[in-house]
């Protein structure tokens, strides 16, 4: 998660574009609702206490596909017994994931990263998992597409991805993006891909909105545009919190207003795609300026344009799931100070469990399916289950990985998958 950017652009922009892209997507997590185009951030708790890495004091030097050497005269030790080190702690040292990783394979260090986060229930794993990818990138070269997976929000992928760009951006970069977003075989991956594209895009030209959605309009479709703005929002907001694609003062955003929670939607192109991205990303920036109080957001949702006041609390449920690290009885909590009418506290459970099933992706099993199974409501426990239904054809290209999940559905919910 083409892009057209002018070719005549130089090796060093188009490389610097990449860099950003990566960098923003390890700060985020994402979801997808309706046509899915949504995204959204998940909290980092407090980091567990972990066993002290064990180090030799002499240790061969690992190298990349580049044949450089991995470690530094001043590095410390490569770790030897790997079984015993955190990769929540190897991450903080390039070196020691490499060899980490060079001993493991990416699939099994990838495996050992969700079941510290506790499947992600614990703690959010998206930026470790993206420097898995970009370091097994450097190890393995584009075998490391193959052995990354779509857990903790594809970020494996991620930083693979930012690999083999900057080893094949020296060329047409459209092509090149192209090529990256087509190893994905379902629609989920795609736009995993082309998500990443606003984030870059918003970056390399110094948090200039209007900019950068003049950009995203230049991509080859309305899916790819779309997709576009939801990254660029997502990266406006995580930049404002001090969280986006670089932290510096010279890359900061002058998009965010504290004094103004409906900014810059109502400042920017009106224009409806833009407008519904926008509000999918909002209520990230009310919960900042309001201190995380989900009350006096749910009463900010009421004050957006009459067409994306659903939309706002469908954001809000985005947050209330991220926030709470997909618990679903914290998220059934929070959807329950939306209001009741127009169907404000549907669409709040709709962005609820789109978080959920992109954070395992392909992997997903009956994860979101809980969420549904505990709503009492039964107007808001069916739209749950036909949010969820849609989702499977976009996650899982097989009869049978399809049947897996909806197998997981309640008896006299799961004729909603007739159709898949």
């Amino acid at each position: 998660m083409g892009f057209a950017v002018s070719t005549a652009m130089s090796i060093r922009n188009i490389l610097t574009i990449w860099g950003f892209v990566i960098a923003a997507i390890a700060s985020a997590v994402f979801i997808f609702s309706d046509d899915w185009l949504l995204k959204y951030k998940d909290t980092v708790s407090a980091e567990p206490t972990t066993p002290q890495n064990e180090v030799a004091s002499e240790a061969s030097t690992p190298t990349g596909v580049d044949n450089k050497p991995v470690a530094s005269p001043n590095s410390k030790p490569i770790v030897k017994k790997y079984s015993s080190v955190s990769v929540f702690d190897a991450v903080k040292d390039e070196i020691e994931l490499k060899a980490i990783i060079k001993d493991m394979g990416i699939k099994a260090v990838m495996a050992k990263l969700v079941a510290e986060s506790n499947g992600g229930s614990t703690r959010d794993c998206h930026q470790e998992a993206h420097a898995i990818g970009r370091d097994g990138y450097k190890i393995f070269g584009e075998k490391a597409f193959q052995e990354c997976d779509a857990s903790c929000h594809s970020g494996c992928y991620h930083g693979a991805m930012e690999g083999f760009l900057n080893e094949k951006g020296t060329g047409d970069l459209a092509a090149n993006i192209s090529h990256v977003c087509d190893l994905f075989d379902t629609r989920f991956g795609k736009f995993e891909c082309l998500h990443g594209v606003g984030h870059g895009i918003l970056a390399y030209v110094d948090y200039d909105l209007p900019e950068a959605i003049k950009e995203c309009k230049n991509l080859k479709d309305w899916f790819g545009t779309v997709s576009c703005y939801g990254g660029m929002f997502m990266e406006n907001v995580l930049t404002g919190q001090g969280l986006g694609a670089s932290t510096k003062a010279d890359h900061a955003t002058s998009w965010v207003n504290r004094a103004d929670a409906q900014y810059p939607c109502n400042k920017i192109d009106q224009d409806y795609d833009v407008q519904y991205q926008c509000y999918q990303m909002q209520t990230s920036w009310m919960l900042t300026i309001y201190n995380y109080d989900f009350d006096k957001v749910a009463k900010e949702c009421l004050n957006a344009p009459a067409n994306m006041i659903s939309v706002c609390f469908k954001s809000f449920g985005r947050d209330a799931s991220g926030n709470s690290l997909r618990n679903v009885p914290k998220i059934i909590e929070t959807c329950g100070k939306v209001p009741t009418g127009n169907g404000y506290r549907n669409q709040c459970i709709v962005g609820a469990v789109n978080v959920i099933v992109d954070f395992w992706g392909p992997s997903l099993k009956g994860q979101a399916t809980e969420l549904c199974i505990n709503l009492t409501d039964p107007a808001t426990k069916d739209i749950c289950y036909q949010t969820l239904a849609s989702r499977i054809p976009d996650l899982v290209n097989t009869v049978d990985g399809r049947a897996a999940i909806c197998n997981t559905f309640e008896v006299s919910y799961q004729n909603k998958c007739q159709n898949i």
